[in-house]
């Protein structure tokens, strides 16, 4: 028998199916009876209602559920480190708390109390110029109009203040306090530096630790090391006249080793510099 569409004037009874168990609905062609309506169909997918302060809110878009407000905004989060389970749009501001310190000798503010009819600010460290900001009464100023600069320490207002005015200086300084030295260490650094022998040695001559010499000779001479030399104790020799070839410079090794050698080291190319440091009795002087 050939399908036939047919007209239902009063109710439709299909067995199987209740309205007890919630809605009627056909997909397909097929009649389904559903506690709920599903999202696909328009519902929410749920028969609970939201209270007072609630929303219905679907995380996954298949069913709806009661939700507050607080849950789904959060709000920002203010702290040091991104939070380890962010929830979608959320916010989270860098509060810098385990950010290290400035250098205030980098960076300084500066802030004075106008009295009346005063222009002139003086800061108590020097600033890069054109790299200060001044504020008046928490207004920024423009530079070449609202004030100008003087000796990389002073602020000319181009109006002057009223009694009580605050004009705050923030300045970059030329100062840096870090990886610098104290002048003790300075003095320490010139007192340990290599003295330099310019004069022109031409006789034989007893070698001093720390010293650079220049040898010009017109003749072979003997030059000799140090008998009780400390580790590191270093002497450079340079054949200044260019001779050596023809006049050997011979480093007597005083009772010491020389490359780990029992034997006095010669120099005899022209023009060569060597450098000799005492690295301790097993190899004695160590020569580059």
């Amino acid at each position: 028998m050939a399908d036939k569409d047919f007209k239902v004037k009063n109710k439709l009874f299909v067995n199987g199916l209740s309205h007890n168990s919630g809605v009627i609905l056909a997909t397909n062609n097929n009649l389904d009876s559903h506690t709920t309506v599903p999202t696909q169909y328009g519902g929410t997918g749920t028969t609970t209602s939201p209270n007072a302060g609630q929303v219905l809110y679907s995380v996954s878009g298949t069913s709806y559920a009661p939700t507050t407000l607080a849950d789904l905004v959060t709000g920002s989060k203010y702290q040091s480190s991104a939070p380890s389970s962010p929830a979608v749009g959320q916010i989270w501001i860098d509060s810098d708390e385990d950010a290290t310190s400035f250098d205030p000798n980098l960076i300084r503010r500066h802030q004075f109390t106008a009295t009346a009819g005063q222009t002139n600010f003086v800061t108590s460290i020097s600033f890069v110029d054109g790299f200060e900001q001044v504020f008046f009464n928490g207004l920024l100023l423009l530079k070449g109009t609202d004030y100008t600069t003087s000796g990389s320490n002073t602020v000319i207002l181009s109006t002057a203040a009223a009694l009580n005015d605050i004009i705050e200086v923030l300045t970059v300084t030329n100062l840096n306090s870090t990886n610098t030295y104290t002048q003790s260490e300075i003095n320490g650094y010139l007192a340990d530096k290599k003295t330099e022998i310019s004069s022109a040695i031409s006789t034989a001559t007893n070698l001093a630790a720390g010293y650079r010499y220049f040898v010009t000779s017109a003749s072979a001479l003997t030059l000799t090391l140090p008998a009780s030399p400390s580790v590191n104790d270093q002497i450079d020799i340079f054949d200044a006249s260019g001779n050596a070839s023809t006049y050997n410079i011979t480093v007597a090794r005083n009772g010491k080793l020389i490359n780990g050698n029992a034997g006095n080291f010669i120099i005899d190319v022209n023009g060569s510099w060597y450098t000799l440091v005492f690295t301790g009795n097993t190899y004695g002087w160590k020569v580059a």
